[in-house]
């Protein structure tokens, strides 16, 4: 999970479970008169297609889509509108963020007044009277300078009630006293593996501000338990959210074990309604995953499995993220010095990757600097000069930077470019952070998606939800323009980079399934395929890019049964 807030009235969609359907798919289903964009390798533009069994049939004209048909087949008359195949979220935390929405959710507020008051409404919330915590996430650290807030924030709130709120990006986390106080965090509290306490720079008391998973653990190991309930819910929450953005397919970029018991859970009472690639968490730095648990949970991992759930795939953080200097980094921080954190030695690095290559699990990785990012391909290339060439679809997330010697080698190492492309705009987190911090000339090369593609690498779209929206229309959007689809900021965040319509949805398409190795199963409209389909209320080819992210999915299809509608 890395940097900044998007979410763009996902609250309102706690309800969309309203528009949900019974679940219950037609034997076969001729959809006609569309303008059918099928994403096969030609991009070939038809009219019609038949399903059946929540196969794909046929692709092609009305008149052959017709007479195909039988007596028992239903008719839908698209009456012109857009259908594609359904999208696929290559990072993000459906568990983990769908109970922040469970909880004290603080996302989207853009103002310390609002943060404040949302957090006194939770005070007087059931689950904060039964637990006796407020706990949270979404604080948008681009509201303070560096990043850097002070527990003052949450004391003027409590004094009495412990509070940690997590801030959008996951990897920092700001409490007030009392919380400090019942971690046995003061003074003389050293800082933890790779983590940092930040601390008033006259007394060297705590700041408040946690940065990194080790010492932001330092509270969250006194939190109350999650319940099964709470991380069943979330799921459900981050499920329906899905739907109703014609997400079908997802990568939960951090598993451990209660969360892929939930996702079998739900998939064993028959509700699960997404694909789910579920990667085990490694390394030091947990976020959700116990490292002393990390062995035992991936030798048993295959107990998972499921038809909807794939978790042979570990996730690996190379280093934090620029908010908070944690970002590893070739050229020093412009105000400090630093040149962030590695959390592993070369080494270290080289071996697990070779390792988990041979035993052919798919590996995902962090990596936000461009230090992080040359470290992490220098280990996919061990991976290969020790394996040889192989087929597990490892890919990199995130890439916040990348030197240009870097970028050809997505391509030679058969690596894909997982973004998040809903970063790439000159917001808050770029104007008082990025730039004062890294200057102008790093910042204008941030998130290259163009010239990754253009030098042959492979293009994947994903959230980090909730860090930002789940809607990859919204994501597509900023990807095409560089700039705010809420028209909140102005300007234009490396122009050059702009991708093209086409290849942003191929990268939420068939781009994402193959990398979460079901491209032979969904990804495009193709005869043999599951009809993993969504239907948009307007044509995204016959508007002005600035209203795509506006666009409604107003029908999202999964195996022929339609899970989400607008009536």
């Amino acid at each position: 999970m890395f940097k900044k807030n998007k979410v763009i009235k996902q609250t309102a969609l706690l309800f969309a479970a309203l528009f949900m359907t019974d679940l219950i798919a037609e034997d076969s289903k001729a959809y006609i008169n569309g303008s059918i964009h099928t994403f096969d390798e030609k991009l070939t533009v038809a009219d019609s297609i038949l399903v059946k069994e929540g196969i794909i049939q046929l692709v092609g004209s009305q008149a052959d889509v017709l007479e195909k048909a039988n007596e028992s087949t239903k008719i839908i008359d698209l009456q012109g509108k857009m259908m594609m195949p359904s999208f696929h979220d290559a990072h993000a935390h459906p568990i983990w963020n769908g109970m922040d929405f469970l909880q004290c959710s603080v996302f989207d507020l853009l103002s310390i007044n609002a943060i404040q008051e949302r957090i006194r409404d939770c005070l007087e919330e059931d689950h904060v009277k039964t637990s006796g915590w407020v706990i949270g996430a979404g604080l948008n650290a681009g509201l303070f300078p560096a990043a850097n807030p002070n527990k003052s924030l949450f004391d003027e709130v409590s004094k009495d009630i412990p509070i940690y709120i997590e801030m959008s990006d996951g990897h920092n986390a700001l409490v007030n006293t009392k919380a400090l106080e019942l971690a046995g965090i003061n003074k003389e509290t050293k800082d933890p593996f790779k983590g940092i306490i930040e601390r008033d720079p006259v007394t060297g008391e705590p700041s408040g501000t946690l940065r990194e998973p080790s010492a932001m653990n330092l509270v969250a190991d006194v939190l109350p338990t999650e319940t099964p309930e709470l991380r069943l819910n979330g799921l459900l929450y981050a499920q329906s959210l899905a739907s109703s953005f014609g997400i079908t397919s997802m990568i939960d970029a951090a598993v451990n074990e209660a969360y892929l018991i939930s996702f079998r859970e739900l998939a064993e009472r028959g509700e699960l309604n997404l694909r789910v690639t579920a990667c085990i968490e490694y390394g030091r730095q947990h976020y959700v995953q116990e490292f002393s648990g990390f062995e035992d949970i991936y030798k048993r991992r295959s107990e998972f499995e499921h038809a909807r759930i794939n978790s042979n795939c570990v996730k690996i953080f190379i280093d934090g993220v620029l908010e908070g200097q944690t970002g590893a980094i070739l050229e020093p921080y412009l105000d400090s010095g630093s040149y962030g954190q590695l959390y592993f030695t070369q080494d270290e690095l080289n071996n697990a990757i070779a390792s988990f290559d041979a035993n052919g699990t798919q590996v995902m990785t962090h990596a936000i600097g461009d230090r992080a990012v040359r470290s992490v391909l220098d280990a996919y290339q061990h991976a290969i000069e020790t394996n040889g060439i192989s087929n597990n679809k490892h890919h990199i997330s995130h890439l916040q930077l990348i030197h240009e010697d870097d970028i050809p080698r997505f391509s030679e190492l058969n690596i894909s470019a997982n973004f998040q492309a809903a970063w790439a705009l000159p917001d808050e987190w770029i104007t008082e952070i990025n730039i004062p911090e890294l200057g102008i000339e790093r910042v204008n090369r941030m998130y290259p998606i163009r010239s990754i593609h253009d030098a042959g690498g492979t293009i994947v779209g994903g959230s980090d939800w909730a860090v930002t929206t789940m809607n990859p229309l919204i994501a597509i959007e900023t990807a095409v323009t560089r700039q705010d689809p809420s028209n909140r900021v102005e300007g234009t965040l490396n122009e050059k980079e702009r991708m093209d319509l086409t290849e942003m949805l191929k990268a939420y398409t068939i781009n994402a399934a193959e990398v979460m190795h079901q491209g032979d199963l969904t990804g495009s409209i193709e005869v043999g395929k599951f009809a993993d389909l969504i239907i948009l209320e307007r044509n995204l080819y016959e508007i002005p890019l600035m209203e795509v992210g506006e666009v409604r999915v107003i029908e999202t299809v999964l195996e022929g049964t339609t899970v989400f509608r607008i009536d």
